[in-house]
């Protein structure tokens, strides 16, 4: 049961904040604070899980508070104004979360639900006390679509799901759009949406039952709603809960993310062992990359986020040197292009590292997935070919699938 203080300068503000909490069973309001120094002593006094802090406590600021109490207590920001400075010196400092007055009852229980089992799972890994497997979660993003993030995701877990010797899953986190089933060529019977009813009582057994293996690499496959709607059924704490889980379960795990960061988004990011942010060669994708990069920068350790550039080859006045000076950083990875094979990967549902292994477009997403492992990639023939004709192709029974039950 997480517990909670709320802090706030403002009397009614802090009764509001109490009601909605309250009325959940599985919450627990330990104490309140009227300002930053009062919040200070009860997290010493009482260790919460969950701070509760108004942006504009008196006392003490938030940015203080939070700095001195994070990691190791989970920080929620609450305020009347949407102010994106103070939001980013927030997230700096270690929020978990930001929300605006007057704050949603399911906004912010689900926002009390997150910012604990980050934390919990905090306080157990720095207290050695982690059991068995923790997979890593590898995030690729991108934020200008048609950059290919999808392709490199999906062939990225395939290689690795075939050069490494224990599990890989592969999660669809693009909710309202997600294809990873149709670049697989899956016929998946459940869906992320699916566990909607089943978040506060997930376990992995439950969790794998709702996983698509894709036959020809082992992979295990958590694919994205039928459609759009039902996206809005997949809560930020569901997606903290399946990839909480997942690691305890698989040793890679591989989340393909919408090209506009959503709540549900951070949470990936904020577990993730290594952000892949897939580029290209255009000034859209270049500037739209170092946007990326600054922000995620300000978020997470350098280290952690890496650049892959696709279509490295192109024949354009833009060099892959170019890139890396204009981002100032070091590519991991320069996929080149291979448009006829990419298509035609697509559209049989093969993916290209298992159709044709030995293409320079396939060597180097393995070598990426090597990369990942920490290992060095080998030298000759990677993979047998996958043979074709194992394969229904996509475009045959893709309308009947597509008007098939959700």
């Amino acid at each position: 049961m997480p517990t909670v203080i709320v802090a706030d300068s403002l009397t009614e503000s802090r009764e509001n904040i109490k009601t909605i909490l309250r009325a959940d069973p599985t919450i627990e309001v330990i104490g309140e604070a009227r300002d930053g120094d009062e919040a200070l002593q009860l997290v010493k006094s009482l260790s919460p899980d969950v701070l509760i802090l108004d942006a504009n406590i008196a006392g003490i600021d938030a940015i203080e508070v939070t700095e001195r109490v994070s990691p190791n207590v989970g920080v929620i920001i609450i305020s009347l104004h949407d102010d994106k400075i103070l939001l980013r010196q927030l997230m700096r400092a270690g929020a978990s979360d930001f929300l605006l007055k007057p704050v949603a009852r399911d906004e912010l229980i689900d926002a009390v639900r997150v910012a604990a089992m980050r934390v919990q799972r905090y306080r157990a890994l720095a207290a050695g006390g982690s059991e068995g497997r923790v997979g890593q979660i590898i995030a690729v993003y991108s934020p200008k679509g048609g950059s290919g993030k999808t392709v490199i995701a999906c062939n990225l877990a395939v290689a690795l799901a075939r050069h490494h010797t224990g599990p890989v899953c592969l999660v669809d986190l693009n909710l309202q759009y997600g294809n990873v089933d149709m670049v697989l060529n899956l016929m998946p019977q459940h869906t992320i949406a699916s566990l909607a009813q089943r978040q506060g009582e997930l376990e992995l057994e439950v969790l794998e039952r709702h996983l698509t293996t894709h036959e020809d690499s082992g992979l295990q496959v958590l694919v994205a709603p039928s459609t759009p709607q039902y996206a809005e059924t997949v809560t930020v704490y569901l997606v903290e809960q399946v990839l909480s889980l997942l690691r305890k379960g698989f040793d890679y795990i591989i989340v393909d993310l919408p090209t506009v960061l959503e709540d549900y988004s951070m949470v990936a990011l904020d577990t993730a062992e290594y952000i892949i942010l897939v580029t290209e060669l255009d000034v859209l994708a270049i500037h739209n990359t170092r946007v990326a990069l600054e922000i995620l920068r300000q978020l997470y350790s350098p280290e952690r986020i890496k650049v892959v550039l696709n279509r490295a080859n192109s024949q354009v006045q833009i060099t892959p040197e170019k890139v890396e000076e204009v981002l100032g950083c070091t590519l991991l990875a320069r996929i080149p292009s291979d448009g006829r094979l990419v298509v035609s990967s697509v559209n049989n549902g093969i993916p290209f590292v298992l159709s044709h292994p030995n293409a320079e477009i396939s060597r180097s997403i393995v070598q990426l997935a090597y990369a990942i492992m920490g290992r060095e990639a080998p030298i000759g023939e990677l993979v047998q070919p996958t043979k074709q004709k194992r394969r229904i192709p996509v475009i045959g029974p893709l309308i009947d699938y597509l008007l098939g039950p959700s």
